[in-house]
């Protein structure tokens, strides 16, 4: 089979299961669906995806990867890598809280543990490929305990912010998981004070509605 028919059914596939975790919910979709849906056997689609939760967790890193580099190539604020860093982190989670089928797919997915660890992997492969080559060196170690911790307070947070706990709102939540990660990185405190107050400033005159149109996401 020509590479670009291998191509063309890995992205039927992916968009489909996109639509059933989406209007559906994930853990109501099967493999079998997606492969019907995707008019594919399901021999043939363990070619393409041995798991559902593989394809979820593409989808967790089509989309990190696509607000960086959006944030980097349309709203490159200075030589500031970090300020970059903590915008995404801002823009990720109000795309992911702005809607109610989105949110409830990140938050079945933070569920499953094979998923929240793999995605802790994409978050600790981003981070690196994006200071690679700045002033910036933080030792593995405390690369992967910012990435761990931070990821499961958010985790933790956004689960009780869909709950609908009145306490909590996306602002603080966004500020909580920026200073832990930045903290836990051994930066000092002002300058993460500095960085997150700058992110969470900047990504509010972001207009939500228009980075998902940019992004495509919700668009089948």
């Amino acid at each position: 089979m020509k590479i670009e028919k291998l191509a063309d059914i890995r992205r039927k596939i992916i968009k489909e299961a996109s639509k059933l975790f989406i209007y559906q919910g994930y853990n109501k979709t099967t493999i079998r669906e997606i492969a019907n849906v995707s008019g594919v056997g399901r021999g043939h689609l363990y070619y393409y995806f041995r798991k559902k939760e593989d394809i979820l967790l593409y989808l967790y890193k089509d989309l990190l990867e696509r607000i960086y580099k959006l944030i980097s190539e349309s709203y490159n604020h200075g030589s500031e890598p970090l300020v970059n860093y903590a915008i995404s982190q801002c823009v990720y989670t109000h795309i992911i809280a702005s809607s109610k089928e989105l949110f409830r797919m990140y938050i079945e997915g933070s569920s499953i543990d094979v998923v929240r660890k793999e995605y802790i992997n994409i978050l600790i492969d981003l981070f690196n490929e994006k200071l690679e080559g700045t002033d910036y060196s933080f030792n593995k170690k405390d690369i992967y305990l910012s990435t761990t911790i931070g990821c499961s307070g958010e985790s933790e947070l956004l689960n009780r912010y869909y709950n609908g706990e009145d306490e909590l709102d996306l602002t603080s939540i966004v500020e909580s998981t920026i200073k832990t990660r930045l903290l836990l990185l051994n930066i000092e405190s002002s300058k993460v004070e500095s960085i997150t107050k700058e992110a969470i400033r900047i990504s509010n005159s972001l207009n939500t509605e228009e980075l998902i149109s940019m992004l495509g996401i919700l668009h089948f």
